[in-house]
């Protein structure tokens, strides 16, 4: 009988576990009520914006960030982890150039990256490597406990694999400037597509 080698088991597993994080995304959101998508399928509109729910984490110059900083201004809000591999890095430099695109048109937009990984990216961590992509990026950390809570808010799904990588949901977020989840854009999207789905999000 033959049996699998270490490395297809480690792609097996990887393989599952992403499936599994993209069809868990889809329930949850098909969860909600009718949805208006964007133009090119880049992303989703909610008809109604959800609250998000109180939470208190911190940022990486160890001040306060709670619901309170994603008010006034429209938040472009990813999770992940500064250890990864691939996802993460390559959705910050997407996020930074769709910034800069954006920046001149909404001066306040903001940038957040909320840690899957508390225990290793403390706020020094955090700071060093959002900075490492835009200076005004905001890195956030906090206890596990409430990092769970707030992605499960947003039906964040993640899950560790064999060699103890975060497999994990890689949407964008969008925050509106009253402080609720307005929608979401798809992963993929380059950074021209970006900016012009945000600009057509927040006009909706």
């Amino acid at each position: 009988m033959k049996t699998l080698s270490n490395k297809k088991i480690i792609l097996l597993t990887a393989f599952f576990s992403i499936t599994m994080v993209g069809l868990l995304f889809v329930f949850h959101l098909q969860q909600a009520p009718v949805k208006t998508s964007l133009s090119n399928d880049a992303g989703t509109i909610f008809p109604s914006a959800r609250d998000v729910q109180s939470f208190k984490l911190i940022d990486g110059t160890h001040q306060a960030f709670s619901n309170q900083q994603f008010t006034n201004h429209w938040t472009l809000l990813f999770f992940g982890y500064t250890h990864c591999g691939n996802v993460c890095p390559m959705t910050l430099s997407l996020l930074n150039r769709a910034y800069q695109q954006l920046q001149q048109k909404y001066p306040l937009l903001q940038v957040v990256f909320i840690s899957l990984d508390p225990e290793r990216d403390t706020p020094a961590a955090l700071l060093k490597y959002t900075q490492s992509f835009n200076p005004r990026f905001i890195g956030v950390t906090g206890k596990l406990q409430d990092i769970r809570k707030l992605q499960s808010q947003f039906g964040i799904f993640a899950t560790q694999d064999m060699n103890n990588e975060i497999v994990h949901t890689s949407s964008v977020l969008l925050i509106n400037p009253q402080g609720q989840w307005a929608g979401l854009f798809k992963s993929g999207l380059n950074a021209n597509e970006l900016a012009d789905a945000f600009k057509e999000a927040v006009r909706a």
